[in-house]
């Protein structure tokens, strides 16, 4: 299990990061939320064209299982994870 220990003050903590540490690795970690999440007042077209660029990023991503696992976990229901849509998700 991945674990990052700092010291505070005369305490040890310790963060087990195995939860997380895939999000170091993705594609779209520099990328503003924007690409993955409907902003107020899309329309039907701009949705799928938002979606369709968003799986683009998505698709040849090293953690996009990892990714699309954590959603399915979580039941994440709002935008693009692991190169599915929430519609997506909701069929599996």
């Amino acid at each position: 299990m991945p674990a990052h220990t700092v010291r505070s003050g005369q305490h040890r903590l310790t963060a087990h990061t195995d939860f997380w540490d895939w999000q170091l690795h993705a594609r779209c970690r520099r990328l503003g939320v924007t690409s993955f999440f409907a902003p107020d007042g899309e329309t039907g077209g701009e949705r799928a064209r938002r979606e369709r660029d968003a799986k683009k990023i998505c698709s040849p991503c090293e953690v996009q299982a990892q990714c699309l696992a954590h959603a399915m976990r979580i039941s994440e229901t709002y935008g693009v994870w692991g190169g599915t849509t929430e519609r997506e998700r909701a069929e599996q």
